[in-house]
C-alpha cells in the first residue's frame, strides 16, 4: 500500500524513544537500492517504525512511499513501537527508554507480579533481547548518574566501569542512617533530614564556617519528579533558586565567620553557562564579600562525553565573608625536618637536584610564617599543607564526592576547636567527618538520607 509522503508524521513517542542520528549514509543507500523495509504507521498516519527512513525519503523528495498500516490503540502503541524496532541497533539510552515503555505496558496488561521479585525485569529483558543483568546494571547507572549512560554510548566507559563508579556512590550513601534527625558522637555531629533553605534549628551567628557543595545544574537527578535543586529548566532559574536557598546563611554565620561554596559549571546545548560566577555576583549583590576565588584542580576528573570541547578539570571554591575582620589562620604550625607527607608529583618539585623528597624541601607548597599559600589548589598541594597539623585519616577508603583534604584546609584556616561547622547539602558527610576529626562541632542538612 502506498501513501503520500506529505501525509506522514513522526509519532511523538517514537521520537522520544529513539534518537534521530545522522542519516547521510542511509540516504545514499536508499537512493541507490530503494527501501528494503516498509514504513509502519498507525491509523493517524504517524510513523511508529521508520523515523530515519522517513527523513531520508523526504530529503530525496519522494512523493509516495510503501507503508504497512497497523490498527493499534493509543495505550498499546509503546509495545508495538518496541516490537517493530526490534532489529535496529540501539544505544543504551534507547534500550532504557524501551524498557520503561514495556514496563508501563505490562503493568496495564496485568502481566507483572506473580510474587516473583525479578519477574518484571526478566519479562522486559526477554522482550528486548538483552541479558536481564545488563538491563539491571543500566537502570542502576541511570538512577545514580544519568551522565554515565552517554559515556557508555560514546564508548568512553563500559557498562562494567560505569557500574563500578555507581557502586562507590551507593556505598557512600549508606554512611548515615535514615532517621529524620540523627546524632552521632554525642552532641558534636547533628544531621537534619530537611531542606536547608530555612535553618530554624540554628541561632543567629552560631556558625563559624560553612563549607558546602550544592547539586549542580542539569547533572545528577537527586529527586525523581524533576523538582529538586539542579533540575530547573534553565540555568537562570537554577542561579535564582540557589541564591534564594542560601539566604539564611548570612543570619546563622558569625560576623567573624567564613562561607565556602564549591561549584562547577555546566554545558547546555553546547553553551557553557558560566553558573559559578553568576552565583558569586548574585551573592555579592546581597552584601557578601568575596574574599577569595580558589581554583580546585582535580587530579582525576570525570571523563567528558563531548568530542568538541576540552575536558573540565577544575572547579571553583568561593570564599565569602560578612565583615573584613573575619577570623583567618594565616599560617599553620611549622614543619619539622623529619615530617613526611604525601608530596606533589616529582615534576612539580622546583629543585630537581634534591634527592630526598621531604616536606621541608618543598617550601613553595608549605604555608610559612608571614607567607600565604596560593589560590590554585590540587590535592597534592593541599595535602602537603594540611600535614602541618599532623593530620592522618583512619586509613579506610571512602568514595567522597570531593577529597577530605579540600575541606580540611578551609576549616583549619577559618575556625578553631569547638567551633560549629555547617554543610547545607551534606550528601555523604565529607564535611562532617572532617569537622569531627578536627574537634569541631557539625550540623548538616540534606533532603535524602545516605
Amino acid at each position: 500500500m502506498k501513501i503520500s509522503v506529505s501525509k506522514l508524521s513522526h509519532h511523538p513517542l517514537n521520537k522520544e524513544i529513539y534518537k534521530l542520528s545522522s542519516i547521510d549514509e542511509l540516504v545514499a543507500s536508499i537512493d541507490e537500492i530503494g527501501l528494503l523495509e516498509h514504513l509502519v504507521i498507525d491509523k493517524k498516519n504517524q510513523v511508529i517504525s521508520g523515523n530515519r527512513r522517513l527523513e531520508c525519503i523526504r530529503r530525496l523528495k519522494w512523493r509516495t512511499v510503501e507503508i504497512k498500516r497497523v490498527d493499534v490503540e493509543d495505550q498499546d502503541i509503546g509495545k508495538h513501537l518496541v516490537h517493530y524496532n526490534k532489529h535496529r541497533i540501539k544505544t543504551s539510552r534507547e534500550l532504557l527508554n524501551e524498557a520503561q515503555i514495556l514496563e508501563e505496558h505490562f503493568v496495564r496488561m496485568n502481566k507483572i507480579g506473580y510474587g516473583k521479585k525479578n519477574h518484571k525485569r526478566e519479562l522486559v529483558s526477554k522482550e528486548l533481547g538483552i541479558a536481564s543483568s545488563r538491563l539491571a546494571k543500566l537502570r542502576v547507572i541511570q538512577k545514580y548518574d544519568d551522565d554515565l549512560i552517554d559515556l557508555i554510548d560514546k564508548d568512553i566507559l563500559t557498562v562494567a566501569q560505569a557500574y563500578l563508579q555507581v557502586q562507590r556512590i551507593k556505598k557512600e550513601e549508606k554512611t548515615l542512617n535514615s532517621s529524620p534527625k540523627t546524632k552521632l558522637n554525642g552532641d558534636g555531629f547533628i544531621f537534619y533530614k530537611k531542606s536547608s533553605d530555612n535553618m530554624t534549628e540554628l541561632k543567629d551567628e552560631e556558625v563559624q564556617t560553612i563549607f558546602t557543595s550544592p547539586p549542580y545544574f542539569n547533572k545528577r537527578k537527586y529527586v525523581k519528579n524533576g523538582s529538586g535543586m539542579g533540575q530547573e529548566k534553565t540555568s537562570d532559574q537554577y542561579v535564582e533558586n540557589l541564591i534564594d536557598h542560601l539566604g539564611d546563611c548570612k543570619r546563622v554565620l558569625s560576623n567573624k565567620g567564613s562561607f565556602f561554596l564549591n561549584l562547577g559549571d555546566t554545558y547546555l546545548n553546547g553553551n557553557l553557562q558560566n553558573i559559578p560566577h553568576k552565583i558569586a555576583i548574585g551573592l555579592q549583590d546581597q552584601g557578601w564579600i568575596l574574599r577569595n576565588t580558589i581554583i580546585w584542580s582535580k587530579t582525576n576528573p570525570k571523563p567528558s562525553s563531548s568530542k568538541s570541547n576540552l575536558c573540565p578539570t577544575y572547579e571553583f571554591i568561593f570564599h565569602f565573608i560578612k565583615r573584613d575582620n573575619y577570623f583567618y589562620n594565616l599560617t599553620l604550625a611549622p614543619l619539622k625536618d623529619s615530617t613526611k607527607a604525601s608530596l606533589p608529583p616529582r615534576h612539580l618539585i622546583m629543585d630537581q637536584s634534591i634527592k630526598k623528597r621531604t616536606v621541608t624541601n618543598l617550601s613553595p607548597y608549605i604555608p610559612r610564617e608571614g607567607k600565604n599559600m596560593g589560590d590554585f589548589w590540587n590535592e597534592d598541594i593541599v595535602r602537603t599543607a594540611v600535614v602541618n597539623q599532623k593530620l592522618t585519616s583512619n586509613g579506610n577508603e571512602h568514595p567522597a564526592p570531593f577529597p577530605e583534604d579540600i575541606v580540611t584546609l578551609p576549616i583549619l584556616q577559618t575556625s578553631q576547636e569547638g567551633d560549629l561547622i555547617l554543610d547545607l547539602f551534606m550528601g555523604s558527610g565529607t564535611t562532617g567527618r572532617v569537622a569531627n576529626r578536627l574537634n569541631r562541632r557539625f550540623v548538616g542538612y540534606d533532603l535524602r538520607t545516605y
